[in-house]
């Protein structure tokens, strides 16, 4: 999953698509425009990197934690209830033909 990031430097439109890799546990950069012109990361300085991954890091942290559900920490397996009928889907040996 991605997640778009938009600000404005020096009067510049930052657009950033990013994700978060599991593999390298960090923030990698999908696609980056300013005003609307196609950008990488590596033509930055190492100011504005670090600015732009720290800002991507802030929001990212911000999705993570606005997507928690305090309700989903009081849940114990003891109390966990489930429609699911798994005796359901057993097939008989009449289905077989045997």
């Amino acid at each position: 999953m991605t997640y778009i990031y938009k600000t404005m430097w020096s009067g510049s439109e930052i657009v950033a698509e990013y994700c978060y890799s599991s593999l390298d546990n960090c923030i990698k950069v999908v696609e980056l425009t300013v005003d609307g012109k196609f950008h990488r990361t590596n033509w930055m300085g190492p100011n504005g990197k670090d600015k732009l991954m720290g800002e991507l890091m802030s929001d990212y942290d911000a999705v993570m934690f606005g997507q928690q559900d305090s309700d989903v920490f009081d849940i114990t397996m003891a109390s966990y209830d489930s429609e699911i009928d798994l005796d359901r889907d057993v097939p008989s040996p009449d289905s077989f033909g045997c």
